[in-house]
């Protein structure tokens, strides 16, 4: 009787259509909800939105369901079932017959979209050796100053995934580079050289937190997996372990290790207040460039906030000493402020007592004694790198450290390769190692340049910056090879004007000055505001090595009204370029104004600094011509020393300044030990920057059979130099001609 009744029901429930209808609304609901869950997010929709829709099509179903049993659909339209039980119903004619076949045919497409997408079909194989970028994750909130939040989460997310081991993580200077450029996930993975990459999106309303995330496959641009987190906000420390945990259940299953550390969630402060002030630190620190005193001095503000509201904040502790170690680096004196060494010491000796497993803050640590010269930093940095593999600040520390110590060159370059794999994007450590390989293997210096240039194809700014360093080094075809690059680059350049130029005109110095006068006066000529920044001395020292004093004469007295007559850069240089016209008197009243002239360079050009820009043998010409011979005799002496024992042990032992020794052993009458100096500077580079034998202590010195050699080869080389340049200018002005 029972098993009749249910009999009964079925039927009279396919008879009114009831069964269809429930199969198609849910049909229908499914694909509604899925077109919804990936359209609503872009469109700028509300996330009660999504919830609202699911709601309405819970609510609907029981509708639609009683709708059915009541009502039927024939030949003329809706009408009201009044049949009896048993009576046939209404039948449907025309392509309206056909809706059941068509309901079977969307369940089962239904049906098939879901097992394709719960299973590894169709999707690209898992890397051996998994590598991953984490682009900065879209802001939503429709408030571009809660950027600092989204940014902030993405770096956290990032940072907890570089705990994991066997899983290369690239470090956040390079991977939020990409930043509003609208590139392929295939064309940033290729630049970074990582097979997956982690996009992302956050809205943040009220005390409500969304997060939209997805993995892609650098190589293919398949999805790899995807996921969404609402949470309220005070869960976001549990949103980053979620998505953590979800990355690394997706593309680690080969990496090898413990990787519940990584996992577990322990929030690092109690203070949601002091989390979005360390966050907006974190954006602080990590803005350099010009301004990055400034960022920096900003970024210890906020990290002074959230220590304030929880002292126990070990995290911002440990960014907060690592600001205030960078800050040393910024002193324009070269040696670190006493007041700010002692706070420096104190922020990383807290951080240490608050956290000693915090990689960030045994960075610091490490920093801190490298740059005051104490031992025990390659004890920090090793313990650095233990405690996170991923740190690609402290692999860079380590490699510069490694190459200050005789025969660790090895090792060095080993350490600075890894600092590149970690962030590949990073301008610093790029130069570092570029002239490491200069020195060592010049057919791979080639190939590295080969993939700068890739690397930094959508940043013509990071091309022309290598443009004056590899100039500097006696590579001046390889500066204008950087030039050429950047001006082929499909990025927008954004450095000024006048550093656009001389980037232009810079690789042509020590090879043609008359061309590099030409291309300073024409662009002065085109663009006069130029005429107020640093290419005005670019044109001072091209007219100085023509030997054109009238020409240097009016630069000054132009300069001299812009800057002031007591400016103590443009002294520096009026000093130096008088001592080398013997205008003596005049020379000893700009250098009364430039004194001190600093050890270390803080610009360039000649005379600004004693060391690279050969203002001591100019200084000690004025010395001696105006009766001060014991000072001349004093500084030569103590420099000599000095620089003697700087010198490296064997060939290839490092980077020296050899044409410093040069001038001033040449300037003291000691030919045999500059020639010696000069020669180690040939072999080191193509043509030597700053050995130029106009110069009057380099003049002093022919006649010396070595010398005269020199100079003869070092005329070769710019003849053989000029024409590979001129090669360079003609093959890439034929590719971009139409």
């Amino acid at each position: 009787m029972a098993e009749e009744q249910r009999t009964h029901w079925l039927a009279q429930l396919r008879e009114r259509g009831v069964v269809r209808v429930a199969l198609s609304y849910a049909a229908i609901a499914w694909l509604l909800l899925q077109a919804a869950d990936v359209t609503f997010e872009p469109l700028g929709l509300p996330g009660w939105a999504m919830r609202a829709l699911i709601v309405a099509a819970i609510l609907g179903f029981p509708v639609a369901v009683l709708l059915a049993w009541h009502f039927e659909i024939g030949d003329h339209g809706l009408s009201r079932d009044t049949a009896a039980a048993d009576a046939s119903r209404p039948r449907v004619h025309g392509i309206r017959r056909y809706a059941d076949v068509a309901i079977i045919g969307v369940l089962l497409v239904v049906v098939a979209v879901l097992v394709v997408r719960q299973s590894d079909f169709g999707k690209p194989p898992l890397p051996e050796k998994p590598s991953l970028a984490v682009l900065p994750f879209e802001n939503l909130s429709g408030d571009d100053a809660q950027a600092y939040f989204s940014d902030g989460l993405a770096e956290e997310v990032l940072d907890r995934l570089g705990q994991v081991p066997g899983l290369i993580v690239v470090a956040r200077s390079s991977s939020f580079s990409f930043r509003g450029q609208g590139l392929d996930v295939r064309a940033i993975a290729e630049r970074l050289g990582v097979a997956v990459i982690l996009e992302g999106a956050v809205r943040r309303d009220g005390r409500r937190l969304r997060l939209n995330a997805k993995l892609i496959d650098g190589e293919t641009g398949y999805q790899l997996w995807s996921g969404s987190f609402d949470r309220e906000v005070n869960d976001v420390f549990a949103v980053q372990e979620e998505l953590a945990r979800a990355v690394i259940d997706a593309i680690v299953p080969v990496a090898r290790g413990d990787t519940r550390a990584a996992m577990t969630v322990t929030p690092p402060t109690t203070s949601l207040t002091a989390y979005d002030l360390f966050l907006l630190g974190r954006s602080a620190q990590t803005l350099r460039g010009p301004a990055g005193r400034e960022h920096l001095k900003k970024s210890v503000e906020h990290f002074e906030q959230a220590l304030k509201l929880d002292p126990g904040f070990a995290r911002a502790q440990g960014a907060l000493a690592n600001s205030l170690v960078l800050l040393m680096a910024y002193n324009e004196a070269g040696q670190p402020d006493p007041a700010e060494l002692r706070r420096a010491e104190s922020a990383v000796y807290k951080a240490l007592s608050l956290n000693p497993d915090s990689s960030e803050a045994q960075g610091a640590y490490a920093n801190l004694l490298r740059g005051t010269q104490r031992a025990g930093a390659e004890d920090a940095y090793r313990r650095a790198i233990e405690l996170n593999s991923n740190n690609a600040e402290a692999w860079h520390g380590y490699a510069v450290y490694l190459s200050s110590q005789p025969g660790r060159e090895a090792e060095s370059d080993a350490a600075t390769r890894r600092a590149l794999e970690l962030d590949p994007r990073s301008l610093v450590t790029w130069a570092n190692y570029l002239d490491q390989v200069a020195r060592t293997d010049r057919a791979r210096f080639s190939e590295e340049m080969a993939r700068v240039a890739v690397i930094f194809r959508d940043v013509p700014d990071a091309l022309l910056s290598f443009v004056s360093a590899n100039v500097m080094e006696g590579r001046p075809r390889e500066g204008l090879m950087f030039f050429l690059a950047a001006q082929a680059s499909d990025g927008p350049v954004t450095v000024s004007p006048d550093q656009a130029r001389f980037s232009s005109a810079f690789p042509w110095r020590n090879l043609d000055e008359e061309r590099v006068v030409r291309e300073v006066e024409a662009a002065l000529e085109a663009n006069p505001s130029l005429r107020k920044g640093p290419i005005m001395f670019l044109l001072v020292d091209a007219y100085g090595m023509l030997g054109n004093e009238s020409r240097l004469r009016e630069l000054f007295t132009e300069l001299m009204s812009s800057r002031g007559t007591e400016n103590r850069d443009l002294n520096a240089r009026m000093a130096f370029w008088y001592s080398v016209l013997g205008r003596y008197e005049e020379a000893a009243r700009a250098l009364e104004l430039a004194e001190p002239i600093p050890d270390e360079p803080n610009s360039g050009g000649l005379g600004i600094s004693i060391e690279v820009f050969q203002a001591l043998p100019a200084k000690m010409r004025v010395y001696r011509a105006t009766g001060r011979d014991a000072e001349a005799d004093e500084l030569a002496q103590r420099y000599l020393a000095k620089w003697r024992g700087a010198r490296p042990k064997t060939r290839d032992a490092g980077a020296f300044e050899w044409t410093d020794l040069a001038a001033l052993a040449a300037s003291e009458g000691h030919r045999d030990e500059a020639v010696e100096a000069l020669r180690r500077a040939m072999d080191e580079s193509d043509l030597p920057y700053l050995f130029r034998p106009t110069l009057p202590w380099f003049k002093s010195l022919e006649g010396h059979p070595g010398y005269d050699a020199l100079v003869r080869e070092r005329q070769e080389r710019i003849v053989r130099i000029r024409a590979e340049m001129l090669a360079l200018e003609a093959a890439a002005k034929k590719e971009t001609t139409p």
